[in-house]
């Protein structure tokens, strides 16, 4: 991904810590279903979100969040 990407990720999700934590889980989400798809076994997570040419499954990722096909919810802070 390149700079203009990444600009374009942070403009979704405000805070770059918050944005790896999420990149990270759902691209093993994506690893966890090629594997079940690899060896013809059953998966609970959902086959990528978006139509693309990368088999890095966190570039899967970057470029979902970069579509809006992920989003987030801040959890309520405790007072």
């Amino acid at each position: 991904m390149g700079k203009e990407s990444i600009n374009k990720l942070k403009n979704k999700i405000e805070n770059r810590y918050i944005l790896s934590i999420i990149a990270a889980k759902r691209a093993r989400h994506i690893k966890s279903y090629m594997n079940a798809q690899k060896y013809m076994r059953k998966t609970e997570y959902p086959k990528p979100l978006i139509e693309t040419d990368s088999t890095n499954p966190l570039t899967i990722a970057f470029e979902e969040i970069a579509d809006g096909k992920i989003s987030y919810k801040k959890p309520e802070e405790k007072e």
